[in-house]
């Protein structure tokens, strides 16, 4: 009964701030949206996926952004996450409602911009930080962005934001004890110099807990993996196709005390939908792990992905394919498959508010496991008004 009146409870919400919206379409976060007061498929094919300028807004840390115009609108914003999961392990077939996020993004002064985002509750759980950064944009004549905190790392745009519900496989390929990181939210810094055609990238990360704690932000202990990643871009605001390569090297403890030294890059092209042709990601990566366990020696592991998408229903919905296999040097291979669903159901914004609603279904049907369904529904909104 308790479960029924908070669907229902939360169903009359999102009705209610439909109703009371005088209608804009937008489709980018929150209070870009707002401040905008435009429909932001200028930035995304279906939220959060990134088109071409949209990923390129991303590289600069927002700093492409107007600064006047990004200050009327109040930075923080919320979002709510419905989950459902078949297989998921401690509670399969059921709705999970505690997941919710605070978010705030925007400019200090001129020459900074930040981005944050807490969880509150996860996956019924204590929350965590998941991004936590600020940018300095004015080096090089203002195309050099440095970024200190906890960033995403030097890598294709889909790795940290995209319509899929299940993450990349490719830069987290497992070989022996090590998790590769080339895709993980860590805390450090990174050097983004974008130029024209040009975007180049370096950062030197660490952990990736929060701030206390093992593995949190003060824990550069040895036993904390440390790596130098970098990425290099062919890819302009308002061209569809982004061409790029990103690698890196570190070290990783393994379980025997000893000192995993690994490296490894990938090229990678990236296409958006455009005049009825999909878009389409594909990556390759090589990488050598030097001692990949304890009582294993080295492995030269590959991996790849490819993904298609398609915008159907004028841009409302994107239906997509991914297939991956990654190989870990060590005898094991896999096979992956997903098929994906995304609705942008509805997105209101005005002076007061923007907020939007979006519905995803993901079909997981890898190798060697039986196949899996996984659905999320999620509302996000600001909280104030335009000043």
């Amino acid at each position: 009964m308790k479960f029924r009146r908070a669907t229902i409870l939360i169903a009359c919400l999102f009705a209610l701030t439909w109703v009371i919206e005088a209608v804009r379409p937008t489709q980018a976060m929150p209070p870009f949206a707002q401040a905008y007061g435009m429909d932001c498929q200028v930035c995304h094919t279906v939220v959060p996926a990134l088109n071409a300028y949209g990923r390129y807004v991303q590289r600069t840390g927002y700093a492409s952004l107007d600064s006047a115009t990004i200050r009327h609108a109040m930075p923080i914003w919320v979002g709510e996450q419905v989950t459902y999961d078949t297989g998921d392990p401690t509670e399969p077939h059921s709705l999970i409602w505690g997941n919710l996020s605070v978010h705030a993004a925007g400019y200090i002064g001129d020459d900074w911009t930040y981005h944050f985002h807490g969880w509150i509750q996860s996956h019924d759980g204590s929350g965590f930080y998941d991004t936590m950064w600020v940018t300095y944009n004015n080096l090089l004549h203002r195309d050099g962005h440095l970024f200190v905190g906890k960033i995403e790392a030097p890598a294709p745009s889909p790795y940290s934001q995209f319509f899929d519900l299940a993450a990349f496989n490719t830069p987290a390929i497992t070989v022996g004890e090590h998790v590769w990181p080339f895709s993980t939210n860590r805390w450090g810094s990174k050097l983004a110099y974008t130029h024209d055609w040009l975007t180049a990238e370096i950062g030197y990360l660490g952990p990736s807990g929060d701030i206390a704690g093992t593995n949190g932000a003060l824990d550069w202990s040895s036993s904390t993996e440390k790596t130098v990643q970098w990425r290099v871009v062919d890819a302009q605001g308002y061209k569809p196709v982004e061409i790029g390569a990103y690698g890196g090297t570190g070290t990783f403890q393994t379980s025997d005390g000893q000192i995993d030294r690994y490296n490894g890059a990938a090229g990678y092209a990236e296409v958006d939908p455009t005049r009825g042709f999909p878009g389409a990601l594909v990556v390759y990566q090589r990488g050598y792990d030097g001692h990949a366990g304890a009582g294993l020696g080295a492995a030269t592991s590959t991996a790849y992905t490819a993904e298609a998408w398609e915008p159907v229903l004028n841009n409302q919905v994107i239906l997509s394919y991914r297939n991956e296999y990654t190989n870990d040097g060590l005898g094991t291979s896999t096979h992956y498959n997903y098929v994906n669903a995304v609705w942008f159901v509805n997105h209101h914004v005005t002076d007061r508010n923007a907020n939007g609603l979006i519905f995803n279904l993901q079909a997981s049907l890898n190798q060697g496991a039986t196949p899996t369904f996984q659905g999320q529904l999620w509302y996000a909104t600001t909280i104030g008004a335009l000043h």
